[in-house]
């Protein structure tokens, strides 16, 4: 009868022993909340932006620079060639050659539209 008053006990401590692991462990999975924190991350971005804005130098305009630019630009010796280009071709005949382009233009078109077209029908 001793042991079974002993395997009795001792199964009631396996159990009490049991039970308490499980609460331990149900107590550590538990999802702990987070606490993150960005108003500090926000005002090191703030002081970091207002910094940079007074270190950083002025930008200084260049006029004088832009405006020998713009004489250098204006003043610059054309080739010969460009020069008796311009003055041989009139404005009728640039708008000739602007046309004749668009024509061929619209043939080559249409006729990959009809080689596609006859593609799709096959």
């Amino acid at each position: 009868m001793i042991d079974k008053e002993l395997l009795h006990q001792a199964a009631e401590d396996i159990d009490i022993f049991q039970a308490d692991l499980t609460e331990e462990y149900e107590r550590l999975c538990k999802p702990q909340p987070r606490k993150l924190r960005l108003w500090p991350l926000a005002v090191a971005a703030c002081v970091a932006g207002i910094v940079a804005i007074f270190l950083v130098p002025p930008k200084e305009t260049k006029e004088s620079s832009q405006v020998t630019s713009e004489r250098d630009i204006l003043n610059f010796p054309m080739q010969q060639y460009e020069v008796d280009q311009l003055m041989a071709e009139s404005f009728e005949e640039h708008q000739q050659r602007i046309k004749k382009k668009g024509e061929r233009l619209a043939a080559y078109i249409s006729q990959e539209l009809k080689d596609y077209d006859n593609k799709v029908q096959l």
